[in-house]
Order: C-alpha cells, then structure tokens, then sequence
C-alpha cells in the first residue's frame, strides 16, 4: 500500500516535471533554470535539486516517460504475435511508442531535446538519451521478434541487432518529424509501417 508520504513524493515529482516540461518548450532548455522551475511547481530549489540533481537529469526523466508504456506492455505484445501479421504488431510498437513519446513532450519540446543533446560539452548526456530512447522499444521489438522466428513466421535473425536497427530507423524518422514542421503524426506513422513492411518481407519464410 503506498504511503501517503510516497503520495507526497510523486505529486511533488509530477508537479516539478510539469513544470520543467512547460518552461522548457516556453522558454527553451538553456534560459530555464532550476529556479524557475521550481518558481512554477510551487516548491523550493532545494526539492528540485534533491529529486534530481540538476537540469539535465530532470530533462532525461521526462525523456524516459515516453518509454514507460512501452516497458509495460512487452509480455502482452509478445502473446498477441501469436495472432497478428509481423508487419502490422511490429510497425503498432514503434507508432505506440512514438505516440508515448509526443504525449509527454511536445513536438516543439523535443526540438530543444535535441539541440541540447546534440550541443552540450558532458558526453554522458548523449549516451543516456540513446539509452532511454531506445533500449525499451528495443526489448520490446526483440521479444516479438523472437516470437515470430520461433512460431516459423519469420527466418532466423539476430533479434536483438535487427531490434536496435528498428529503432535507429524510428529515431531517424522522428528526427524528419521534428525537422519538417509541415510533416503530420499520420504522415510519420505512416511513414514508419512502410519501411516495416519492407523490412518484415526480408525477413518473411520462403524469400
């Protein structure tokens, strides 16, 4: 049973992360500072730094909320490969994910995400962004992956290597998405279930 100080501690964690979420598409990651955020929560800098150490560690925790879902859901994603074509589950997992992923930051929040990733001086920032972008989704599409070699659907293939190079392929076409403005969520999906028809039919029994 949670506690009602375990209570305390997620309302406060939610309330400094949309804080933090709101002032950073505002006003942009580099100008926010943990003062402001901690202004906008209606708690004192002292709790901001104590959930999360600094403003990057806070920008990596609601990079990695978009994941959640993803974690959640692998065993059930592994029982429906049972039943559904590869190409249809497998492009499901990547769109869900990225639909997770624009549900906890916005369009014009990732482009900040990603200038800072892509500029700032501490080489650890880069690595556990990769990380928390793709290691779920990942694990998620290796076990299907896995499923389907197994049931004879799909030829034998490194499930894992093949997994990391879907998702690589999700980020590029995220990347696209969060470039070309004039680019639609039902354009990028799309986008997304024909390159994993096509990588699906390399994989496909009897080619």
């Amino acid at each position: 049973m949670t506690s009602l100080r375990q209570k305390q501690k997620l309302l406060r964690r939610q309330m400094i992360e949309t804080a933090a979420s709101e002032l950073f598409e505002k006003d942009g990651f580099i100008v926010t500072t943990i003062e402001d955020i901690a202004q906008h929560a209606v708690v004192s800098p002292a709790t901001v730094y104590n959930y999360y150490g600094n403003k990057s560690e806070l920008l990596l925790a609601l990079v990695a909320k978009g994941e959640l879902h993803t974690r959640e859901q692998v065993l059930e994603f592994e029982e429906r490969a049972k039943n559904e074509p590869p190409e249809l589950l497998l492009a499901e997992i990547v769109c869900s994910n990225m639909a997770n992923t624009l549900k906890y930051m916005s369009r014009e929040l990732w482009g900040h995400v990603v200038a800072y990733v892509a500029t700032t001086p501490d080489p650890d920032v880069a690595k556990r962004y990769l990380a928390s972008i793709t290691d779920d989704l990942a694990k998620a599409l290796a076990v299907v992956l896995g499923q389907y070699v197994s049931m004879g659907t799909l030829n034998e293939v490194d499930v894992e290597h093949f997994a990391y190079m879907m998702t690589r392929l999700e980020r590029n076409h995220f990347l696209v998405f969060i470039y070309l403005q004039e680019m639609s969520v039902d354009e990028l999906y799309e986008n997304v279930r024909k390159d994993v028809a096509l990588l699906v039919k390399t994989l496909s029994v009897g080619r």
